[in-house]
C-alpha cells in the first residue's frame, strides 16, 4: 500500500540550472524527504530542459510552470499559493543549492508543530577555504546572524535558503511581495511582516543545511564593471536589473518596510550617495582600463 505523504509542501524555485535542480531532487530523496513530504518546482520557463528531466527521473514531483519573469519572490509567491490550493499545512521554501541534512527538515516540521504559528530556519553552512562555516540567515534588525549549535534564536528576518512557514502565517498575510521584491529581499521582507504579524521566528542552531556553488560569494559593486562596457549600461544592470543586489526601487522598499518612511528614505539616501561614490569610481577605473587595452 502507498503511503500518504504529510501535508508538508517543499517549494523550490528553479531557472535554468538542471543539475543543481536535479541534484537537489537526488538527495532529498537519499534523506528521505522526498517520499515523506510532498514536493513542488517552480520552473520559471528553463530552456535548458529541466523541467522535462525532473518528470523523466521524479514522475511524484509536482512542476509548476512560470513566465519566465517570476524571479524568486514570485516563484514562491506561485509554489505557496498551488500547495494551499491542495491544502498544506506547512512550506518549506528551500533553494536547489542548498542541501539539508537528513532529520533537519523533519526537525523544522517538528518545532512547528510544538510551536504553532511559529517559523523556524535551520543553521545554514558554506565552505570557505575547506571550512564548514555557518552563514548569517537571520537577522535581528540591522545585524546579521546566525544560530549557534545548542541554540534557539529568534530573529525578525530569514534568508529564504530554507525556510519552515506554517498555513496560519500564509493565512494571515498571504505570500511574498514579488512586485516590490522581486528577487532580492523578498524573503527577509516577508519574514519580517509576519514578525510584525505577531509570529514568531527562529533560527534552530541543531539543524543543519548545506549551501553548494558559486551563488553565495558576497557581491560587491566592482564586480560588475568589465572593461569595454559603457557607464549606462553599468549603471543599468547594477542599480535597475532585477538581478542585482543594488536595485534601487528594492532597496528603497525594503529600507521604508523596515525602518518607516522617514528614517528608512534617509537611511536609503546615506546608501545611495555610497553606492554612487564606488560606481564612479569603478568606472573610471573601467574606462582607464579600456581605453588602455585599445
Amino acid at each position: 500500500m502507498k503511503a500518504v505523504k504529510e501535508s508538508v509542501y517543499i517549494l523550490i524555485p528553479v531557472y535554468n540550472r538542471k543539475a543543481t535542480t536535479l541534484a537537489c531532487l537526488h538527495h532529498l530523496s537519499q534523506t528521505g524527504d522526498l517520499a515523506r513530504y510532498q514536493v513542488v518546482i517552480v520552473d520559471d520557463a528553463s530552456t535548458d530542459g529541466t523541467a522535462a528531466a525532473i518528470q523523466a527521473s521524479y514522475p511524484n514531483v509536482a512542476v509548476v510552470a512560470g513566465t519566465g519573469d517570476l524571479w524568486w519572490t514570485g516563484a514562491v509567491a506561485m509554489g505557496m499559493q498551488y500547495a494551499a490550493q491542495q491544502g498544506a499545512e506547512f512550506f518549506i521554501w528551500l533553494n536547489d543549492d542548498c542541501l539539508p541534512d537528513a532529520g533537519t527538515l523533519a526537525g523544522l516540521v517538528e518545532f512547528m508543530r510544538q510551536h504553532p504559528g511559529a517559523i523556524a530556519a535551520p543553521t545554514c553552512y558554506a565552505p570557505v577555504n575547506g571550512i564548514a562555516i555557518a552563514q548569517h540567515n537571520g537577522s535581528q534588525g540591522r545585524q546579521g546572524v546566525a544560530a549557534q549549535l545548542g541554540e534557539v534564536l529568534e530573529v525578525d528576518g530569514m534568508s529564504g535558503w530554507c525556510v519552515g512557514i506554517p498555513r496560519q502565517v500564509y493565512d494571515s498575510i498571504g505570500v511574498p511581495d514579488a512586485h516590490r521584491f522581486p528577487h532580492y529581499s523578498g524573503d527577509d521582507t516577508y519574514i519580517f511582516r509576519a514578525y510584525r504579524a505577531g509570529f514568531k521566528a527562529y533560527l534552530l542552531g541543531d539543524l543543519k543545511a548545506n549551501l553548494i556553488g558559486p551563488v553565495h560569494e558576497r557581491l560587491g559593486i566592482q564586480k560588475f564593471f568589465t572593461p569595454g562596457i559603457s557607464a549606462t549600461k553599468t549603471f543599468q544592470s547594477l542599480f535597475l536589473s532585477k538581478k542585482s543586489p543594488y536595485r534601487l526601487p528594492t532597496k528603497f522598499f525594503h529600507c521604508v518596510e523596515r525602518y518607516g518612511v522617514c528614517l528608512g528614505t534617509s537611511l536609503f539616501i546615506t546608501k545611495i550617495v555610497s553606492w554612487f561614490t564606488q560606481w564612479a569610481k569603478f568606472q573610471i577605473v573601467a574606462s582607464f582600463k579600456s581605453n588602455w587595452l585599445n
